[in-house]
């Protein structure tokens, strides 16, 4: 029963962790440079316009922001 409740602690955790502000907006930002991909730009344009709208409550969370602009500065 006590590797259960541990196994449990352990999953909630990490929910926790995958699910805050900095790793959401990490994956945004990555999302976002991706639109690079996209033939022409009208098709990059339209691509990062809907990241911005999708994510804009979230943008005005500093970490998330922090986040979000240190993984598209570092775009490949």
């Amino acid at each position: 029963m006590e590797i259960m409740r541990r196994f449990f602690l352990f999953i909630v955790m990490l929910s926790f962790v995958s699910c805050s502000p900095a790793s959401r907006g990490k994956s945004a930002g990555e999302d976002y440079c991706k639109c690079d991909r996209k033939d022409g730009v009208m098709e990059v344009a339209k691509c990062k316009k809907k990241i911005l709208k999708e994510n804009k409550e979230w943008l005005e969370n500093p970490e998330f922001e922090e986040a979000f602009w240190k993984a598209v500065g570092d775009c490949e």
